[in-house]
Formats: structure tokens, C-alpha cells, sequence
């Protein structure tokens, strides 16, 4: 399947194989990426095959206007050099689709222009998803009836193992969760809103994605939502959908939920996953909480769940290695990862 062109045309040439480098190394969408640093070369590429999405310095884009050399061409986005930008032909600029963006922004900077800006385009600009499904994806979910027992912790932990060895994300549903904290990055938007976001448009579900997530320690986390009624909002079926595509169209080989009893369906969450991790306790207290819970599953037709659970003592020592040390081997002894 062809992969949608996104093109750069700058003449400082510096900046635009710089630009080229930062865009195929951080921008996580299918684009195929072509760059010119000259005009007249562009101009006559576009004859021939007209880009999704342009990426034109303002004197590109003046000079190619003035000579009419890009009719056929729409979704710009423009990287203004200037400190402000005199729109001639305003009416002509929204017919065409055309955006700007300061040249001299830093790069991240420049990627968020442009999932800003693919996010606004009217119509579906390609498949950003094209080759990218993974097949062997693993869906790991962690849950205990005990609280504040070190599960987000050891979530983080085995995510930072997971990361070694594929592409890892971490989906978190306690309300007023400790993740963003824990992981130094907050964010306006969360999971709520991508899930908005793609029952809305899935076929934008990789823009809305990269413009949402956050990485750090090795894997990449979806903001959670604040509440607990918007978690209780997020059901088995849209749980579904989303790990679905965060394989299909992100091409993860591991998601791990961070679980609450929030969300909707919880059971059946659990009944999914590849493996599910329950933190226990030693005493006399936790180990009520542990017996009712696996009582209730079982009396709910869930003893699947049950055997497929792994019952996590956590270290005491869960500072500096320890934790680390505990998640990697676990992961390798119920055979999640190779040794």
C-alpha cells in the first residue's frame, strides 16, 4: 500500500536536511519523505505527484505563488521566516488548506504544528497506519483489591523491562493517578479525549495519538483521565477498540493497564489480557481482600481469570534495582520476554 508523501522544500540546506533527519526519527506516522532544496525541482515534482502535505519555507511558498507554481497543490504548511507574515489572499489560502508556522521554532515544536495540522485537514489525507500492525501483541493488566499496594509502581517498572525488548505502552485507570507525576510530564489532554478522538475519526487515530502520548523511560503512557467517573465512562468495548488499534495502526507488541474497579467491565478487561498481575499482601487484612475478590470471580464464571493470574509478593527493598529486578524476572519466568 502506497504511503502518503509528505514533502520539504527549503533552500537553506542545512535546515532542511536537519529538518528531514528530526522529522523520519520522531514523527511516528507512515509518511514517505521527500525533501528539494530546490525550487524548481519541486515545482516540477508536483507536476508529476502532488504531496498530502507540504512542508515550504515562506520564500518557497512565496516565490512558487508568485509563479504559479503550485495550483495543484494544497495542505501547506508554511514555515513563515519572517516575525509576521502579510496574508495576501486570504480566501485562496483557506481554499487550499494552507497553515504557518514560525521557521525557527524548535523541532518538536515543528512536529506539533504538523499533527496540529493534519488533525484540521478536512479530508482523510492517506493511511498514516500503513505496515505498521504488530502480530504478536501482548496485553498484560495489572489489578489487585488492595489499595495503594505499589501496583502503578510495578506497572512503570515492567513497562521500563517490556521496552527492551518491543515497542511498549502503559494505559492507567485510577482516578487522580499518580503516573504523570511518576513518569515528570504532564499533559492537557488524556485518554478520554483520544478515545473521543478516534470513535470520531479512526482514521486519524495515529495523529490524535502522537499528538496526546507521552514517553519516558522507554515506553510511551497515555495521560489518564482525572476521575473516576469519566474512568467509569471507559468500557470493555472501548478498552477493546483502543488496544486494537494501538496494534493494528501503532504497531505496539506490548500494553500494559494499569486497572482500577473503575472501569466499566472490569472482569472481562482482565479476561483479555495475556496475563494478569494481582499484588498481595502478607497480612491478615490483604488476604481477606484477596479471597473475596477470587471468590467473586469464580462465582461470576471467571475462573480463567483466576488461572491465569500471577499473585506478586512485591519486595520490600522496592527502591533503586530492586523493583526492576523483581518485574524483569518475572516477565521472563511466566516466558512474556526472553531471558
Amino acid at each position: 500500500m502506497n504511503r502518503p508523501l509528505l514533502a520539504i522544500c527549503d533552500t537553506e540546506r542545512d535546515y532542511c536536511r536537519r529538518l528531514d533527519e528530526y522529522l523520519r526519527d520522531h514523527l511516528n506516522l507512515s509518511f514517505e519523505i521527500c525533501s528539494f532544496t530546490d525550487t524548481e525541482i519541486f515545482k516540477e515534482f508536483v507536476k508529476e505527484k502532488i504531496p498530502a502535505l507540504s512542508v515550504l519555507s515562506q520564500s518557497v511558498y512565496s516565490a512558487l505563488s508568485e509563479g504559479g507554481g503550485i495550483k495543484a497543490v494544497k495542505n501547506i504548511l508554511v514555515l513563515d521566516e519572517a516575525n509576521s507574515f502579510v496574508n495576501e489572499d486570504e480566501s485562496q489560502e483557506e481554499e487550499k488548506n494552507i497553515c504557518h508556522i514560525s521557521k525557527y521554532l524548535p523541532a518538536g515544536k515543528i512536529i506539533d504544528g504538523i499533527l496540529d495540522f493534519c488533525v484540521k485537514i478536512p479530508d482523510n489525507i492517506g493511511n498514516l497506519d500503513a505496515g505498521r500492525g504488530s502480530e504478536k501483541v501482548k496485553l498484560l493488566g495489572l489489578f489487585s483489591p488492595l489499595s495503594r499496594c505499589g501496583q502503578t509502581a510495578l506497572s512503570v517498572k515492567i513497562c521500563e523491562e517490556l521496552s527492551k525488548h518491543g515497542k511498549t505502552m502503559l494505559l492507567n485507570f485510577d482516578s487522580y493517578s499518580m503516573v504523570t507525576e511518576i513518569m515528570g510530564q504532564d499533559a492537557d489532554e488524556d485518554i478520554t479525549d483520544l478515545l473521543y478522538y478516534s470513535e470520531c475519526e479512526e482514521g486519524k487515530f495515529s495523529v490524535y495519538l502522537e499528538r496526546i502520548k507521552r514517553s519516558g523511560k522507554g515506553f510511551d503512557f497515555i495521560p489518564p483521565a482525572k476521575t473516576a467517573t469519566q474512568i467509569k465512562e471507559i468500557t470493555f468495548e472501548r478498552i477493546k477498540s483502543l488496544a486494537r488499534l494501538l496494534s493494528d495502526a501503532a504497531g505496539y507488541e506490548y500494553i500494559v493497564l494499569d486497572l482500577s474497579e473503575f472501569p466499566e467491565g472490569l472482569f472481562d478487561i482482565l479476561r483479555m489480557c495475556t496475563r494478569v498481575f494481582t499484588v498481595i499482601g502478607e497480612g491478615k487484612e490483604e488476604n481477606y481482600k484477596l479471597e473475596q475478590y477470587v471468590k467473586v470471580l469464580g462465582n461470576n464464571g471467571y475462573d480463567d481469570v483466576i488461572a491465569n493470574t500471577v499473585r506478586c509478593l512485591l519486595p520490600k527493598e522496592s527502591l533503586g534495582g530492586g523493583l526492576s529486578t523483581y518485574a524483569g524476572e518475572m516477565l521472563a519466568r511466566e516466558e512474556l520476554v526472553s531471558e
